[in-house]
């Protein structure tokens, strides 16, 4: 993943939770846990070849939707 995509990510990241108001001190765990997810959502789900496999995304995408209600 480039690295524009993966800065674009963590601050979108960032601005949601923020509005589904998480507690400041824990948003750099939750946006280095779910970064890759909003990649995803940017990238169209689109993945680069080189990107290494997401861990357990089908969890992480369920927790950032939740996230985002």
């Amino acid at each position: 993943m480039n690295r524009n995509i993966e800065e674009r990510a963590r601050a979108l990241c960032a601005v949601d939770a923020r509005m589904a108001d998480v507690p400041p001190a824990q948003i750099p765990a939750l946006v280095e846990r779910l970064w890759p997810v909003a990649a995803l959502e940017i990238s169209g789900g689109l993945m680069e070849p080189d990107t290494p496999q997401v861990p357990d995304l089908p969890r992480l995408a369920a927790e950032y939707e939740r996230l985002k209600r």
